[in-house]
């Protein structure tokens, strides 16, 4: 099995990668026509010698005259045709290609060849929200999920068809598979994936889109160079970053920065910091709101041979009309939130309707447990309470049955947030192994949580989403994430009081 990271480019960008990979000492190594496709491989021939940052440190323990330093290799392998653009990247190369790609294209693949029960790795933007960026990873089998105001940067996931996609795939800017094919044979791979990507999506991910208007762009520097200049906590370094399907993480490098045709005059920063780069400025005696595209950041270790990208490559930034910054460039969270919203309680399974178990306005919930402990086999636990976190007493269910946790509630769809929160605190005492769910004593078995509303409308309902109320679509689609990440099966059950 071979692991190719594939990126595809823009096609009219050729002719600057090209000289792109050529500033930056690769050399053609190789080439050949395959098909109605060219190969073309770079390669770092010579590569230039890396200094070890540590090695100044330890160096009374070195007995060897001339600190050592690495040789670090990398290339790429261009794929080309009169219409398309590939590359596959090998060791650094990524740092370059990501200036000359799809950015969407990742995602947009993803959409269509990822299986969407079971996720592996996911790396996740977060709108109005403490939490910026992060990386988090999943038990084998989990499905893929949101919260709110995410926005989606990276997936490791199963594919739909491990024969021609690989067992797993990992999608960022790039593609990384896992294949069994041999490099002269990807035009295949491309082949396939120029027509997958003509089929409409199978899963829909809340994304970034890219800023494209001058004018927004331009406001946007203004904002930030603002948000920099005032010190504003909403603007900081960006401590991880994705190029590709690579994490890239701020404190495993050393940093200079420098004004773009001035490289020879780099200031070294102990820490790449918002203050930092204040302080540059200051130093350097320019306006940021002048120069902010100019700024360029120099980063080494003793892994790569040093490589410049923009600041802006660098900065964490959101403003309140939901744009963010990355990979240096503009991107506004996607707008299309409703539709997710619908799409996620829409996913949350509905039992068959009991039109026996419609109610009449003056029945309340006690009785309508009572009467279902009575006459259709299930275990009253209302008013039955446990402990959450030894400080909290909460109602742990409604009804029981058949390893199913039932919460009642009847009402409008402002009045159910109620029963939601209930069910959700029951998870937590779930997932506590301090606590156990119990019925006269006896541990039960869970395998299920279902919210059992009865609803206060003139007609049914045929989804989920018809229920007109965001907070209430908000809280089910927590819910429901919730449910699955602890391992049980959510469910609703729907009934409704007869006017």
């Amino acid at each position: 099995m071979i692991k190719y990271n594939v990126y595809r480019l823009r096609r009219e960008s050729y002719d600057a990668l090209i000289k792109k990979l050529t500033v930056v000492n690769l050399t053609k190594a190789g080439e050949k026509d395959l098909e109605d496709f060219k190969y073309e491989f770079f390669f770092s021939v010579k590569p230039d010698e890396v200094d070890i940052w540590w090695i100044e440190t330890y160096k009374e323990f070195l007995t060897e005259a001339d600190a050592p330093q690495n040789k670090i290799y990398f290339g790429v392998l261009i794929i080309s045709s009169n219409t398309v653009l590939y590359a596959v990247s090998l060791g650094k190369s990524h740092f370059y290609l990501r200036q000359f790609c799809d950015s969407d294209f990742g995602l947009n693949l993803a959409e269509r060849i990822a299986h969407k029960e079971d996720l592996r790795i996911k790396s996740s933007r977060f709108f109005r929200s403490k939490k910026s960026k992060i990386i988090t990873t999943f038990q084998k089998g989990t499905e893929i999920n949101f919260d709110s105001g995410e926005s989606m940067h990276y997936l490791k996931v199963k594919t739909i068809d491990e024969k021609v996609w690989g067992k797993v795939a990992s999608f960022g800017n790039s593609v990384q598979f896992t294949l069994t094919i041999l490099p002269n044979n990807l035009h295949s791979l491309i082949e396939r994936i120029e027509c997958e990507l003509q089929k409409p999506p199978q899963i829909q991910l809340p994304k970034a889109e890219l800023v494209k208007d001058d004018v927004v762009i331009k406001k946007l520097d203004r904002k930030l160079c603002d948000a920099i200049v005032a010190s504003s906590a909403i603007v900081s370094v960006d401590e991880l970053a994705v190029s590709g399907v690579d994490f890239i993480f701020a404190d495993r490098s050393n940093y200079s920065l420098y004004l773009k045709g001035l490289s020879s005059a780099k200031t070294s920063v102990d820490e790449l910091t918002v203050s930092s780069l204040v302080d540059f400025c200051v130093d350097k005696g320019f306006d940021l709101h002048d120069r902010l595209n100019e700024i360029q950041v120099y980063s080494a270790n003793e892994f790569e041979h040093g490589h410049s990208q923009s600041l802006k490559t660098y900065l964490d930034y959101i403003d309140d009309e939901r744009h963010c910054l990355i990979d240096g460039k503009w991107h506004k969270f996607n707008a299309s939130y409703i539709s997710y919203l619908h799409q996620e309680v829409d996913q949350i399974p509905i039992a068959p309707y009991e039109p026996s178990f419609d109610i009449q306005p003056s029945l309340d919930e006690d009785t309508f447990n009572k009467q279902r402990a009575a006459n259709d086999g299930y275990v009253n636990c209302d008013k039955d309470l446990a402990s959450l976190d030894e400080k909290y007493r909460i109602e742990k269910m409604d009804l029981y049955k058949d390893g199913v946790l039932h919460f009642v509630k009847k009402g409008t769809p402002q009045k159910l947030g109620y029963v939601i929160d209930q069910a959700t605190n029951t998870i937590a005492i779930l997932q506590n192994n301090a606590s156990q769910i119990e019925i006269g004593n006896l541990p039960i078995k869970v395998k299920g949580i279902c919210l059992w509303l009865i609803l206060e409308r003139k007609t049914q309902l045929l989804k989920i989403s018809e229920i007109n109320s965001i907070i209430f679509q908000m809280k089910l689609t927590q819910w429901r994430k919730a449910v699955i990440d602890a391992g049980y099966e959510p469910s609703i059950k729907l009934n409704y009081i007869v006017c």
